[in-house]
């Protein structure tokens, strides 16, 4: 049976053992009890506890062992110490799902850990499957199941959302929360400690439910990255992800040799997951309920420009500006669509977009002016902005927008509704089965327009095809293999350069000098000015110990150099460290320099390009990207940094071979992905020369 098939007889049980029912009110066994029956679970219930003869008027079991017919799966809420029995008492009776409510383990202290160790040895032994331990539990809201087999206070309403969360109180308050937005739930599944089932396997599991059409995740960790941006690239294409990852503020401690390493932080490389899998990362809970809830109520829209309905002037400003923010446009209306607004409109109302219906629009304005704006061919989307002025209308307004929806379905509509307290509850009884997202803030509302315009483009976006490079896979295999045996984790510069050579990475012409009378041969071939430069087996940043030596213009100005060079790294080559000296083609009038690496955190490599030059990590003007990359993902790091405006014709420089520097960093990624072995690469800087061309003057790599 697949993992899959195994969750599934979980989420869609028909039978439960609840082990630990209580009758005392309040306590966790008791509240299970009770949602499951409040709930209307159609299966059945087995409360367990030796203790009572029933629990909520459902007759007890002393163990799970005395229940002769299937249990699908065992909610455990029962102290910790107890459980590695219950897992025994669940193998005997031939129950293979699990969840753990119980909590106190790796979460807690070092003995907790253990035993949660012990008790995924024990899944594993048995072949179960555990949601769990130190978790809420689980819903799911189906029809034909109705299972409520968690604590929280309140039953969800029915909807079509996923949910999945590391944190079970937040959980809870979700679950609260979303009624209030009129959003339903499908299904909810509290992770927990994620010992055994985690956030993928959900991920996996709802991307064949289809009664889920959203999916939202509030996570802490992301268990495997590779994994992770596999299934949600696949996934994301039917139905949207929208996430929260909790510590984006901590701050790494500890340094590494490289720009990219330094760079590449654990949340830059969530961030460059989300991205690359098309995850939407929303900040905060706010966020992420108001895109659910544009999702949860508007289909992408065919025509994306926007119209801006409102009865008074400065919301509708403010509406306008969020929007030039977040580069949505604005419609332009047609002088027939401003011919027939005139006809129902007050001579002070303004109709251009945003429309200013003014404060004393009545009810049949407002609607006689939303169907104008819906009937327009120029329109997509209408954002109606009301304020209570005058009359109230904001019930009535609602109700005749939902007509007007249904009447021209292929265009959308989001509210803001500046109105009374009692609003919600005047619109749940006018209006039970409100399908029009309402906000509060003009921003909110724009904010989750956005997120449904990202995704449009998304969609539409496709993937060209990954250009074929020949490499000498054998030459780099061999210099890691080299290095490896000699227990060295740093590959010198000059190895370094040598592995991008085998890649085919653009390289300004160069060789290795151990001797004056090699660098002048060297200069001669490749033609002053040059650049010399050590290649140490173990100094990385070259320029801070002074070896590095720019725009020597002819042989006597390297003699002269070469020896002032090595009087300097008299003092820290003591133990003979120095490899050779690289000579290099110095890239003439060239002022853009930027910064190409791949750091490896976790099991995913991250990709990293921007600024570069020796202020890198002060500026930080970079972007990062989840490896593999595809061509998408090479053409965003090259555009999505200030930086890039450096790539186009800039003073009299002609404009990067932007085609170059894309493969650049496309063999970047084939070179970590053919060898997993290289922990971080650094190439800083990556030179435009003065025609365009793109060459990479340094190199570092580092090895697990």
């Amino acid at each position: 049976m697949s993992r899959i098939e195994k969750l599934r007889k979980i989420i869609y049980a028909n039978s439960v053992a609840v082990i630990g029912a209580s009758q005392k009110k309040g306590k966790v066994g008791n509240e299970l009890i009770l949602r499951l029956k409040e709930f209307g679970f159609k299966g059945k219930i087995y409360p367990i506890n030796m203790n009572y003869a029933e629990v909520e008027g459902i007759p007890t079991y002393a163990s799970v062992t005395d229940i002769k017919k299937p249990i699908d799966f065992a909610l455990i809420a029962t102290p910790k110490e107890s459980i590695l029995d219950i897992i025994e008492q669940c193998n005997t009776a031939g129950i293979k799902g699990l969840i753990i409510i119980s909590s106190g383990f790796k979460e807690l202290d070092d003995d907790g850990a253990k035993l949660e160790l012990e008790i995924k040895k024990a899944i594993e032994k048995y072949d179960m499957t555990l949601i769990g331990p130190n978790c809420l539990g689980i819903i799911n809201a189906d029809p034909n199941i109705m299972l409520n087999a968690c604590f929280a206070p309140l039953n969800p309403v029915v909807g079509k959302i996923g949910l999945a969360t590391q944190s079970g109180a937040l959980a809870s308050g979700i679950i609260n929360i979303l009624p209030q937005i009129r959003i339903g739930l499908r299904q909810m599944i509290s992770l927990g400690n994620q010992t055994d089932i985690n956030v993928l396997d959900i991920i996996e599991f709802w991307e064949q439910d289809d009664s889920i059409e959203q999916i939202l995740l509030y996570i802490e960790s992301i268990p495997d990255s590779k994994r992770f941006k596999e299934i949600c690239e696949r996934v994301n294409k039917k139905k949207p992800i929208i996430v929260v990852k909790s510590g984006r503020s901590v701050i790494g401690t500890k340094a590494t040799a490289s720009h990219t390493g330094s760079l590449a932080g654990d949340d830059n490389l969530a961030n460059a997951l989300f991205e690359s899998a098309g995850v939407i990362r929303e900040l905060n809970l706010r966020d992420m309920f108001g895109t659910a809830q544009v999702f949860n109520n508007c289909n992408i829209p065919k025509n994306q420009k926007l119209a801006i309905l409102t009865n008074a002037g400065g919301p509708g400003v403010l509406a306008t500006d969020t929007a030039s923010d977040y580069n949505i446009e604005l419609a332009e209306l047609s002088q027939e669509t401003k011919e027939k607004l005139k006809k129902i409109l007050p001579p002070q109302a303004g109709v251009n977009n945003p429309l200013d219906v003014i404060a004393s629009a009545t009810r049949e304005q407002y609607t006689q002016s939303a169907e104008i704006l819906f009937a327009s061919k120029e329109v997509g989307v209408l954002l109606v902005i009301y304020l209570y002025i005058t009359e109230q209308n904001d019930v009535g307004i609602i109700q005749d927008l939902e007509k007007l929806k249904l009447k021209y379905p292929d265009k959308q509509v989001i509210a803001v509704f500046m109105t009374t307290t009692d609003f919600s509850e005047r619109l749940k009884k006018v209006v039970p089965n409100c399908t029009i997202p309402i906000f509060k803030y003009g921003i909110d509302a724009i904010h989750g327009l956005n997120r449904l315009l990202e995704r449009r483009k998304l969609l539409q976006q496709k993937q060209p095809e990954k250009p074929i490079f020949k490499v000498d896979k054998t030459a780099v295999k061999s210099i890691i293999k080299e290095y490896q045996q000699k227990g060295m984790k740093q590959l010198s510069t000059f190895a370094s350069l040598k592995v991008f050579d085998a890649y085919n990475i653009p390289l300004a012409p160069f060789g290795s000098a151990k001797t004056i009378e090699d660098a002048k041969k060297i200069a001669e071939k490749i033609g002053y000015p040059i650049v010399l430069k050590i290649s140490d087996y173990k100094i990385s940043h070259k320029s801070d110990v002074g070896g590095v030596v720019t725009n020597i213009k002819n042989k006597a100005e390297l003699e002269i150099e070469w020896k002032a060079l090595f009087d300097r790294i008299k003092s820290f080559d003591a133990k003979g460290n120095l490899e050779c000296v690289i000579v290099m083609k110095q890239i003439s009038g060239s002022q853009r320099e930027f910064v190409a690496g791949i750091a490896k955190k976790q099991s995913s490599h991250i990709a990293m390009f921007g600024l570069g030059g020796v202020f890198v990590e002060i500026f930080k003007e970079i972007a990062f990207r989840a490896c593999p990359l595809s061509v998408n993902d090479a053409m965003v790091l090259i555009s999505s940094t200030k930086a890039s405006k450096l790539l186009g014709e800039v003073r009299g420089n002609k404009a990067a071979d932007i085609e170059e520097l894309k493969n650049l960093l496309l063999k970047l990624s084939k070179l970590v992905e053919e060898n997993n072995e290289i922990k971080e690469i650094d190439i800083n800087p990556i030179m435009v020369a003065k025609d365009g061309s793109v060459f990479a003057v340094d190199a570092r790599i580092l090895l697990d």
